[in-house]
């Protein structure tokens, strides 16, 4: 018991330790790096002072009991020890705009924004607004009306001429302008709260994204050459200087070629189609030294827009897997693989004979699953990945619709 209380006191220890050096993380990107020594004297306490949190609503609560009560508080009487003076007239005319600016307010967040004004229907968003106004207005002239009137007077005749009379009377210009005024400064806040809220939001996600990236292209680098694919490329064209010294010769340019593309061009976050093309097309021919001439190996390519820009490399992992798990010793060995690009669609399909290699290696099928990240970060949901075995063939099929500001 005591060892498992100390465990969990060790591991909160740790998280409160881990929370804190995050928030100096954050601090320290938004410019407070010579703050950090008086933060830390600011923060050595916390955890005491969260050990009991606060309730999400318990802010807005206060906020709003202060919004009801303060009125109470002005009308209070101190020569009168403190008694209210009760004026009526002036708790509607406090609270009645009060509230209905608030109603606003909560109705132009929650819907009016977000529905019209960021799908832009401004002329519908202000009709909205207007009408908003009117009736407002409307509601409040009733209210006094219905303070004021004779007692044998009834709500049917605010209607009446005497009404308009009233209104004409005690109903000026600087109310109307005044709560205009007031209903514009709200709109333009609910406008300036959703859009700050959607820039947050955006860079909290390219922030993320950006980290995302940084960790992708370690895994990518890791995984851009297998250094088994190397040593055998190698031992391949060494064995070939004897028996075939042009092949060998020709192999080995292909090689330098393929490392040179590898170096330098995989370095731009996108390349042309054909450059990527090029690059699956050389990995092939070395691959091929490995393989017995009867090895059926079919390589098609259509592109009807080559320059087209795509990220480097994202095919390789596929291509990778097909030449690998594609040689059975006991039967017909083949891997077909087609590459057709028209308008912004880019569609790849390999089948191969299935001969999965048994590995039980760390980092085995680390390329595929790359892949995949690669492709939920990058195209989202713009794209379809499929893999399926029929027939003793394994099967991949890859479809990506090409964002159109990459072209």
């Amino acid at each position: 018991m005591n060892d498992n209380s100390s465990t969990n006191r060790t591991d909160n220890r740790l998280g409160f330790f881990q929370r804190t050096r995050n928030k100096f993380a954050v601090l320290q990107e938004i410019g407070f790096e010579r703050n950090e020594n008086k933060l830390r004297e600011l923060l050595k306490d916390e955890r005491d002072l969260v050990q009991f949190p606060i309730p999400l609503f318990l802010p807005a609560f206060l906020v709003w009991l202060f919004m009801l009560l303060f009125p109470l508080v002005l009308i209070l009487d101190p020569t009168n020890a403190f008694k209210m003076s009760v004026n009526i007239k002036g708790l509607v005319g406090f609270y009645l705009p009060m509230l209905s600016t608030v109603f606003i307010f909560i109705l132009n967040q929650r819907f009016l924004v977000p529905q019209l004004v960021f799908k832009k229907r401004y002329a519908l968003y202000f009709v909205c607004n207007s009408i908003l106004v009117v009736a407002t207005l409307f509601f409040r002239e009733v209210a006094f009306f219905v303070m004021e009137r004779s007692p044998n007077e009834g709500v049917g005749d605010f209607f009446s001429s005497y009404c308009f009379s009233f209104v004409k009377g005690h109903f000026g210009v600087w109310p109307v302008i005044s709560f205009t005024i007031l209903v514009v400064f709200v709109c333009v806040l609910c406008v300036l709260y959703h859009v700050m809220f959607r820039q947050i939001v955006r860079a909290f996600i390219l922030r993320e994204q950006k980290r995302s990236e940084l960790q992708y292209e370690l895994d990518f680098l890791k995984n851009q050459l297998s250094p088994h694919f190397l040593f055998n490329t190698l031992n391949n064209i060494s064995a070939l200087i004897q028996i075939d010294p042009k092949r060998a010769e020709s192999s080995m340019n292909k090689l330098s070629q393929l490392l040179r593309m590898m170096l330098y061009q995989v370095k731009d976050k996108y390349i042309t189609l054909q450059e990527d093309v090029d690059i699956l097309q050389k990995y092939a021919d070395l691959e091929k030294l490995r393989l017995d001439e009867g090895f059926d190996f079919v390589f098609k390519v259509e592109l009807e827009n080559p320059k087209l820009m795509i990220e480097p490399l994202l095919m390789m992992p596929l291509m990778e897997n097909a030449m690998k798990h594609c040689v059975n010793p006991n039967g017909k060995s083949f891997a077909h693989i087609t590459i057709t690009q028209k308008s912004d669609e880019l569609h790849f399909h390999s089948e191969n004979s299935n001969f999965p290699r048994k590995s039980s290696r760390k980092g085995s099928g680390l390329g595929l699953s790359t892949f995949e990240k690669r492709l939920d970060l990058i195209y989202l949901d713009s794209y379809e990945y499929s893999v399926n075995i029929v027939d003793g063939a394994y099967i991949s099929d890859l479809t990506i619709h090409l964002k159109k500001e990459n072209s």
